[in-house]
């Protein structure tokens, strides 16, 4: 993991930490007990700037690249790998359930199958939508937004005329340069 890695695997996976509680607890209680609001509220201002970064970043590499997928080969190592995903969604789910009072647990081998399984489905997910975002930036860059359409109007002869009247009897107040060096 890279350090520019870091935010995407924050984020991540807190998001599948949060989907392997809901996984494994189910309704029971909410994850991060008298925290959940602000934990969820986190997760998807988190997950909606991390897809903002990813379409300005893939905005100002979108002039250089033919194709949507060579763009988003270009923006695939700001993707953590599957097993970062997992390991950060472990650690916010230890954190999360720290927070939380005292609860029935669930089995610790369903619940690990349960971080793995959301952490390969965010990681999958993640993917997908960086080839989409960088589809779709292509797809605005590549066309203008709207063409100016030419306007034609008629000029009137008169006009024109003595505007180019005017350019031709304009002299120079002083004589040329073969003059001056002409002996006297």
């Amino acid at each position: 993991m890279t350090l520019r890695q870091l935010p995407g695997v924050a984020l991540l996976g807190l998001l599948a930490a949060l989907l392997a509680h809901t996984a494994g607890y189910g309704d029971s209680h909410e994850a991060g007990g008298p925290y959940h609001q602000a934990i969820v509220l986190l997760a998807l201002c988190g997950a909606g700037g991390f897809v903002a970064a990813l379409g300005a970043l893939t905005w100002s590499g979108a002039r250089r690249c033919a194709d949507g997928s060579i763009l988003a080969a270009a923006m695939r190592p700001l993707i953590p790998s599957m097993p970062a995903i997992v390991a950060s969604a472990a650690l916010w789910f230890t954190a999360i359930e720290h927070m939380e009072p005292a609860h029935a647990d669930a089995p610790s081998l369903l619940i690990a199958l349960c971080i793995v399984a959301a952490g390969a489905f965010i990681s999958i997910v993640a993917r997908r939508l960086l080839h989409a975002v960088a589809a779709i930036v292509l797809a605005i860059a590549v066309r203008p937004f709207a063409r100016r359409a030419p306007q034609y109007r008629r000029r009137f002869e008169q006009l024109s005329s003595v505007r180019r009247i005017e350019f031709v009897y304009r002299r120079s107040g002083r004589a040329p340069p073969i003059v001056t060096l002409l002996p006297l």
